[in-house]
C-alpha cells in the first residue's frame, strides 16, 4: 500500500493544482496596503477577540503560538546568546524577539534584548506578552520574506513583515458577515504555506537549522495544494463566531482550528496545556508508520540469533523530525523478552530519563544499537554544539532526519539464551520528545523537574514461540 501511495504522489506532483497556481497570481495582483511604522496600541490584545471568537481564542490560548515569549527555555538560550554576541564585540538584538514576539519587534517595544527578563514581563503591554497573537497574524496583507540567515557577521538578517493594522481583519473566509467591531476580508495568503517560511526556516552559518518550509517545498505535498495549515490548522466544521450575538452567522465547513499543533510542548504549567499535548498526539500519530522490512520466522530455537529489520517511513509533508532537529529526539525503542526476562533492549532511558546517545554515552557502550533521526551540528573542533549556545560556531551537520516519503530500514541482532522457554515477545515503538532531559538541566532555568511528554507515534508488537534445541 505504501509503494501504491508514494507513486501516486509521485504522479500527482507533476498535476500541479491549477486553482492553487490561480489563487496565487490573484495574490499577485492584489494592490494591499504595507504599513511601515507600528505602536503597540495599532493591535489589539488576544483577549479582545475572546468575546466573539470564544473558540478561535480557546485554541490559540493553549497554543505555542501563546507560549512563544513565557518559554523559560528559550529565554534562557536567548539571554545566553545575547551574552555572547556582546563578549564578541557584537549585537544580537531582536534577531531571536521577532518571532517570539512580532509585535514587540515592530514596535521596539523591549528597549534593551540583551537585559530582557521573562520573570517580569509584566511591565510589558498584553499584545507584548501573548506572543504571537490575533491581531498580528490577521493583519498580514502580504508574504514576509526573508533571507533565512543567521550569519557570522555583525548584522543579522530580518524578517520584514508585510501588515496594515487598519480596519480589516484578513483571514480564509470567503464571504464574512459585516459587524460593528472591524471589517473582513477574504485573504488566499493565510491557506499558503509561503505565509509560515518567515518564521520556520533557518540557517545557522549556511547549515539548515531550521528549514521546514524548505523541506515541504517542491514535494508532492506542494503540487497537491497540501499547505501547512492543511495538517496544522486542519480544517472543521462550526461557527467562526459566537452564535449567541451573531445569531445571523452561517454555519461554515472550513473552518481553521487556531491550536497550531506541532511537536513543541510548553515545559511549564500553561493554559490548555492537556488540550496541547492532546493535539501533538493526534497529529503524531498520521506523521510516520513502521512495519517489518522481512518475514519473522514462525518459531526461534534456544541459543538462535534474531535478525530483526524495521522499516520506518515518513508520512508527513516535511522532514521527520523537523524544525530545530538538533535538539530533538525521534528513535526506535526495541525490547524483547523471553519467558518473562528483558534478553534485550535498545532506545531505553537511564535514571535521568535520559537516552544512551553520544552526550550521555559517548563511546557507546550502553546502547549501541540506539538509532536516532536527527542533526547533529558541529563546531571547528569537531564537538556537538548540542551543549553549545554560541550558534556561529558551527561549522557543519550530519542528517539523520527521514526525508519527506523516505524510509530507512534498522536492523537490531541478539540471542535467545540457551534456557529460555516459552515465548518471545516483541515490542517496538517509534517514540518522540522535542528536548532531550539533559538539554533542558542545563538551558532551562530551573525547569528540570517538569518530566517531558515522550509520543508514541507507531508500535509493533509480535509473539514468536521458543523450541528447546534438545
Amino acid at each position: 500500500m505504501y509503494y501504491i501511495t508514494r507513486f501516486l504522489l509521485i504522479v500527482i506532483f507533476f498535476l500541479v493544482d491549477c486553482e492553487h497556481t490561480q489563487d496565487l497570481t490573484r495574490l499577485e495582483e492584489k494592490k494591499l496596503p504595507i504599513q511601515t511604522s507600528f505602536k503597540v496600541a495599532d493591535f489589539e490584545p488576544a483577549t479582545d477577540c475572546k468575546s466573539c471568537h470564544p473558540v478561535h481564542f480557546k485554541e490559540w490560548s493553549g497554543s505555542m503560538h501563546a507560549y512563544a515569549l513565557k518559554d523559560p527555555l528559550w529565554f534562557s538560550l536567548q539571554k545566553k546568546e545575547q551574552a555572547h554576541f556582546s563578549a564578541e564585540g557584537k549585537e544580537l538584538g531582536q534577531f531571536c524577539i521577532m518571532c517570539h514576539s512580532p509585535v514587540a519587534f515592530l514596535t521596539d517595544a523591549i528597549e534593551e534584548p540583551s537585559s530582557f527578563d521573562i520573570s517580569d514581563t509584566s511591565k510589558y503591554a498584553p499584545q507584548i506578552q501573548e506572543g504571537i497573537g490575533c491581531s498580528f497574524c490577521h493583519s498580514t496583507t502580504h508574504f514576509s520574506p526573508t533571507t533565512d540567515a543567521y550569519p557570522a557577521i555583525e548584522e543579522t538578517d530580518i524578517i520584514e513583515f508585510n501588515l496594515n493594522t487598519g480596519d480589516v481583519k484578513y483571514g480564509t473566509i470567503r464571504n464574512p458577515i459585516s459587524n460593528n467591531f472591524h471589517e473582513s476580508e477574504y485573504h488566499p495568503d493565510y491557506d499558503n504555506s509561503e505565509y509560515c517560511r518567515g518564521c520556520h526556516n533557518l540557517t545557522i552559518d549556511g547549515q539548515g537549522a531550521e528549514m521546514t518550509f524548505t523541506e515541504w517545498s517542491g514535494t508532492a505535498f506542494e503540487a497537491m495544494g497540501v499547505e501547512c495549515q492543511s495538517c496544522h490548522m486542519a480544517t472543521y466544521a462550526g461557527y467562526a463566531v459566537d452564535k449567541d450575538q451573531f445569531p445571523e452567522a452561517p454555519y461554515r465547513e472550513n473552518l481553521h482550528t487556531h491550536t497550531f499543533a506541532g511537536i513543541d510542548q510548553a515545559l511549564t504549567f500553561f493554559r490548555e496545556e492537556e488540550s496541547q499535548v492532546t493535539a501533538i498526539q493526534n497529529l503524531l500519530k498520521s506523521a510516520a508508520e513502521m512495519n517489518f522490512a522481512s518475514a519473522l520466522p514462525d518459531s526461534l530455537t534456544n541459543g538462535e540469533t534474531l535478525e530483526l529489520s524495521v522499516l520506518v517511513t515518513n508520512s508527513s509533508g516535511h522532514n521527520l523530525p523537523t524544525g530545530t532537529t538538533f535538539s530533538r529526539q525521534l528513535w526506535v525503542e526495541v525490547t524483547a523478552v523471553a519467558g518473562g526476562d528483558t534478553i534485550y533492549r535498545s532506545g531505553n532511558q537511564n535514571d535521568e530519563d535520559d537516552l544512551y546517545d553520544f552526550h550521555i554515552d559517548p563511546d557507546g557502550t550502553e546502547d549501541p544499537d540506539l538509532t536516532l533521526f536527527r542533526t547533529v551540528l558541529y563546531n571547528a573542533e569537531g564537538d556537538s554544539g548540542l551543549r553549545q549556545v554560541a550558534v556561529e560556531r558551527f561549522v557543519r551537520k550530519t542528517d539523520t532526519t527521514l526525508p519527506v516519503q523516505g524510509s530507512r530500514i534498522v536492523l537490531y541482532s541478539f540471542s535467545v539464551p540457551d534456557d529460555s522457554q516459552g515465548n518471545l515477545d516483541l515490542t517496538i515503538r517509534l517514540r518522540f520528545r522535542a528536548l532531550p532531559p539533559f538539554f533542558v538541566r542545563e538551558f532551562g532555568s530551573g525547569i528540570e523537574a517538569l518530566p517531558l511528554k515522550i509520543f508514541n507515534i507507531a508500535e509493533l508488537t509480535e509473539t514468536i514461540p521458543i523450541r528447546s534445541s534438545q
